[in-house]
């Protein structure tokens, strides 16, 4: 008997909160079912009801997940599959991270009028870098260069996992070769966080990504971001500011904030000639005595700042299934979680 070519399933997925919103797409926590009892917890993400018929946004929504579906590394956050339901809607299934924001530790920490910790700030960095430098030179099946940018790296997209791991995330405004949905006359990204070429709307490639992650190290050591968010993009005030580097903290090593400055270059053609090369020098800082920070480490300041992420949590009954087949999604909003 010959074993079949393809192999036709549907998708049933169990929903049990909403764990995340932004403009332009919903996240929730669910259990991937399969059979003899068979589940696995995923994050769900969805396309909000507003972009519903926005074919540009739909177009961004498939592109992300066409993207990001090859990329496997331990620093980017994987996505498992994508479909649309009978009624028209996208979702994708993506690996869950159980941890927390990048930005929701910075904020845990400033409540108590205190930092994150200058090495566990560079290997968190180190690690980002490396996800980016994984995206920044991978090929495709045919060995083609991709030239993946991010455009968004933030203290948001960056997820730290209660085991300590830095992943990065929402690929939702990446540029690729291959994609066209959104060229660099859009001005996109975080301003806080927006190199001046991406300010500018100028041709963006890996080097910006370099610029943002400088700007999320800067802010994790100095608590100050490079600019103030409330800024203008493509305004010449903008691209003249310099970051405030009188708000690192005193004692800062000055090999430290070197690769902060080139990181921080205005010109991309005096940062990193690969992404990789600033992953590798974010490493050797921390490592120079031979040993220094590892993810344990990190655990073990999350277990002692933020001991909430480790408390035993009963999974809770799922307040909606989703299938691809039935087409509903009936999801829990706000209101009715509280």
């Amino acid at each position: 008997m010959n074993e079949p070519d393809v192999i036709v399933h549907e998708t049933r997925i169990e929903l049990v909160r909403e764990i995340a919103e932004g403009a332009m797409s919903a996240v929730y926590e669910g259990f991937q079912c399969g059979g003899e009892g068979f589940r696995k917890r995923v994050a769900v993400k969805r396309l909000r009801p507003a972009h519903e018929g926005d074919e540009r946004m739909m177009r961004l929504f498939l592109e992300e997940a066409r993207l990001v579906c090859d990329l496997v590394h331990e620093n980017i956050v994987q996505i498992y599959h994508f479909d649309r339901l009978d009624n028209g809607d996208y979702f994708m299934v993506m690996e869950y991270v159980h941890g927390l924001s990048l930005r929701d530790w910075m904020a845990c920490l400033r409540t108590e009028e205190e930092r994150i910790p200058e090495d566990l700030a560079v290997h968190t960095a180190s690690r980002v870098a490396r996800g980016l430098a994984y995206a920044h030179e991978f090929r495709d099946r045919r060995g083609r260069e991709l030239d993946i940018v991010h455009r968004d790296v933030c203290p948001r997209n960056i997820l730290v996992s209660s085991e300590g791991l830095a992943k990065l995330t929402d690929f939702g405004i990446a540029k690729a070769s291959s994609n066209s949905v959104m060229g660099d006359n859009w001005i996109t990204g975080k301003v806080p966080y927006m190199s001046p070429e991406q300010a500018a709307c100028h041709p963006l490639d890996f080097r910006s990504d370099q610029y943002s992650l400088g700007a999320v190290l800067f802010e994790m050591l100095s608590g100050f971001t490079v600019r103030p968010g409330n800024m203008t993009p493509a305004r010449d005030d903008f691209l003249r500011v310099e970051p405030p580097w009188n708000r690192l903290p005193p004692g800062t090593p000055a090999a430290l904030e070197s690769i902060l400055r080139r990181l921080l270059a205005p010109d991309p053609e005096h940062r990193y000639a690969r992404t990789a090369d600033a992953a590798r020098a974010l490493e050797e800082f921390i490592y120079a005595d031979g040993y220094g920070p590892t993810i344990q480490t990190v655990e073990a300041h999350l277990r002692e700042q933020v001991p909430d992420l480790y408390r035993p949590v009963e999974d809770a009954p799922p307040k909606k299934t989703v299938t691809r087949r039935i087409g509903e999604w009936n999801l829990p909003t706000r209101a009715e979680e509280r």
